[in-house]
């Protein structure tokens, strides 16, 4: 009887530790193990593949290919005007040529006699801007009056046209003032080129 009971008591014992065991069977183990490393196996292919493709993507959006340079252009041409009666002499017709992607011909005015496109030399000794691309002096030689412009060029976005009128005894030289500005095209690369002849 007693020993009945103890192997009564070991075999409830033995149902009570393999009730409480979490652990699964190695069958279990081994059925279950490779479902669990292959099942995240196409999520990485999925996921490493919008990963790979988005920075390929993203640069051609946001980083738009930058224009070219344009050359553009920019000379004197003198066209004689009308035979002016009196002591003034004779008239010519300024412009400002720009070849480039649009090319332009901006009528600077008239000026008495024919203009004298200055050089850096002559540009300096008779108080143009430093900063000048060309300029020119037009002479009267019946009043004794200059009149100078010069042509600017203001950070590769615009071209300033300045004047000024001198008086031949004049105590002090006036300031050049603006009369036009033009706007370049974006990345213009300005040349100066000789006057053209006509």
């Amino acid at each position: 009887m007693k020993s009945a009971s103890q192997a009564l008591l070991a075999a409830a014992l033995c149902m009570l530790a393999t009730g409480c065991n979490q652990t699964p069977p190695a069958a279990e183990q081994a059925g279950t193990a490779p479902a669990a490393s292959t099942a995240p196996a196409p999520a990485a292919p999925d996921s490493a593949a919008p990963a790979a493709a988005a920075p390929a993507a993203t640069p051609a959006e946001t980083a738009p290919a930058a224009p070219a340079a344009q050359a553009v252009k920019v000379s004197f041409r003198f066209k004689p005007g009308a035979a002016a009666e009196g002591p003034e002499g004779p008239k010519t017709n300024a412009f400002l040529v720009l070849q480039g992607a649009k090319n332009q011909d901006i009528d600077l005015g008239q000026f008495t006699g024919k203009p004298d496109v200055v050089n850096k030399e002559k540009a300096k000794l008779a108080g143009f801007p430093s900063a000048m691309l060309l300029g020119f002096r037009s002479y009267d030689p019946g009043s004794g009056t200059s009149q100078d412009l010069a042509v600017l060029n203001v950070g590769g976005r615009q071209l300033r046209i300045v004047q000024r009128r001198l008086e031949e005894n004049a105590e002090k030289m006036p300031e050049f003032q603006t009369s036009r500005e033009l706007d370049l095209p974006a990345n213009a690369v300005v040349e100066v080129v000789p006057a053209a002849k006509k």
